[in-house]
């Protein structure tokens, strides 16, 4: 069995990546480009603020992190995409990109990572994720992407702090 590695994506990985993505059947056409606008960015301008990780098992791209640090915040992060090959789903890769995404964030002074998504069905197992990885949804904001596609905020605190307060957001939301 092949060890997992995780390192910045070289730019090569572009190609690979969007195939990754097309592959989840998750994604819109416009989410599937934002991430190669993404990956340029993070590929031609090292200040662009996006970092990428690739996760490679026997030479093949199983999965990618993007994600930086927040704009005006001493020590947010942002988590912008975390995406597994549907072969390589329920694995340990997700889990492994979100721990490495989380090393490097703490290694930058970070203190918090925060995660948007949407609470569509399609996006059901991402939340399920983000709450196995001790993030707390913090935020739902109705109708945010579109009718009836909810914007829901995730938040994991490097501290251990708890989000106590996430728990009345839940029930006010309901």
């Amino acid at each position: 069995m092949s060890e997992l590695a995780i390192h910045p994506s070289p730019p090569g990985d572009r190609q690979e990546i969007l195939e990754l993505t097309r592959a989840t059947h998750v994604f819109t056409r416009a989410e599937e480009d934002t991430v190669l606008e993404l990956f340029d960015a993070y590929r031609d301008n090292p200040a662009s603020g996006y970092l990428f990780l690739s996760a490679r098992k026997a030479g093949q791209l199983v999965g990618f992190a993007c994600w930086g640090e927040t704009a005006l915040t001493e020590g947010a992060v942002d988590l912008y995409w975390l995406c597994t090959s549907p072969d390589a789903q329920r694995r340990g890769i997700g889990r492994a990109l979100f721990e490495r995404v989380q090393q490097l964030a703490l290694e930058r002074g970070g203190r918090l990572i925060v995660i948007w998504t949407s609470a569509t069905g399609s996006y059901a197992a991402a939340a399920r994720f983000y709450e196995r990885m001790g993030c707390a949804m913090m935020s739902r904001i109705p109708d945010f992407y579109k009718p009836g596609d909810d914007l829901l905020v995730y938040v994991k605190y490097f501290d251990g702090r708890s989000c106590a307060h996430a728990e009345l957001n839940q029930k006010g939301s309901g």
